[in-house]
């Protein structure tokens, strides 16, 4: 076989693969908008787990300083 042959029959190849895999990316890949609202819920969710385990491997921080008013007007017996 021709080396300029084969590599025009493989060029040709490539182009038409990735020209398909754009397109089908383009129809089935989420919008901009729904990718950049998913990173967020993904960092919001992220930080509420580093949360959590801080809370449960070394507390919950600083005590409140004072209770609010609705709690003091409780009475326990």
């Amino acid at each position: 076989m021709n080396p300029l042959w084969f590599v025009l029959r493989a060029t040709g190849t490539a182009i038409i693969v990735i020209g398909g895999a754009t397109l089908l990316a383009k129809k089935y890949g989420p919008k901009p908008s729904d990718l950049v609202a998913g990173a967020v819920h993904f960092k919001n969710g992220l930080d509420e787990f580093q949360k959590g385990l801080s809370t449960i491997f070394f507390g919950a921080g600083a005590p409140p300083a004072e209770r609010p008013k609705a709690a003091n007007k409780i009475p326990i017996d």
